[in-house]
């Protein structure tokens, strides 16, 4: 996936955009009957976890692989690539028929990127908003649960399309664009939705001003000073500015152990001193 998205970033450059979506897992068709550019089909198939344009077929694929995988069959089916500005007398027609086993084809279309991590997944909207390729991100059943929309309707204010599930919740996918710089009031305190915040600031094409409800941890503020970002926080502990376009330099850092997760087993030794604790 990381080789996929640098390469997109290479043929945007010489202004080449391109596509791929599942249009067929037979003998289900998930096309379209109509023409459609490239950006009207990345905005359809990024809406599902199938990566179809039709949304009305997605529960007949997820059924048709479950099924599939019950019986240890496999599946045959059609991904269609679309690229825009090819130079004239490159790239040639090719089809093929190919059966795909069924355990590939489930992770192929959902990737469980984020695991049950929801810090990652709040400071990657941040990072991913600002990119020039388009994401999505998958959580497991418990993250899938949690809210998200208080991490996208902040990133909007600075340009950012993140769809999210009719719940507000993962997956959520990333269109990513040139974002513009905004001063947004955190209508929610937690230094993960600030840190997304700031993540996309500093990916934005003018200065921003992030203010807190409440003070939050600002490890991220500190972290990325070190490396060279010019983000300067005002005396009251909760206006953050940020200035983008500083070039950030690798550094040798240090990260301590996490007593958050010692506090469970401190917790646990106080209540049963019979217990020995290790250090």
């Amino acid at each position: 996936m990381a080789l996929g998205n640098i390469a997109q970033q290479f043929l945007r450059q010489l202004d080449i955009d391109l596509v791929a979506y599942v249009a067929q897992v037979r003998p289900v068709e998930a096309g379209s009957e109509k023409p459609l550019d490239v950006s009207e089909i990345r905005q359809k198939i990024f809406q599902n976890d199938m990566h179809v344009i039709d949304q009305d077929k997605v529960e007949d694929l997820h059924q048709l692989i479950s099924e599939t995988k019950e019986k240890g069959d496999t599946l045959g089916g059609i991904i269609r690539l679309v690229a825009t500005g090819l130079p004239a007398g490159l790239g040639s027609y090719v089809s093929w028929d190919t059966k795909l086993d069924a355990k590939l084809a489930a992770a192929a279309v959902g990737v469980n990127a984020v695991g049950n991590s929801g810090t990652t997944n709040r400071l990657l909207l941040g990072i991913l908003a600002g990119s020039s390729f388009a994401s999505q991100l998958i959580g497991d059943a418990s993250l899938s649960k949690r809210p998200m929309k208080r991490v996208s309707q902040p990133l909007a204010k600075f340009g950012a399309e993140i769809a999210l599930s009719p719940a507000g919740t993962l997956p959520a996918t990333v269109i990513g664009q040139k974002l513009h710089g905004a001063e947004i009031q955190l209508e929610v305190a937690s230094a993960q939705v600030k840190s997304a915040a700031i993540f996309a600031a500093l990916e934005a094409g003018s200065p921003s001003t992030i203010i807190e409800k409440l003070p939050t941890r600002n490890h991220t503020e500190i972290m990325l000073r070190q490396f060279g970002a010019d983000i300067t926080t005002e005396a009251d502990n909760l206006t953050i500015h940020v200035q983008p376009g500083q070039e950030l330099l690798g550094q040798e850092v240090e990260v301590p152990g996490d007593m958050s997760s010692a506090a469970f087993w401190l917790t646990a030794g106080r209540l049963r001193k019979s217990w020995p604790l290790m250090s």
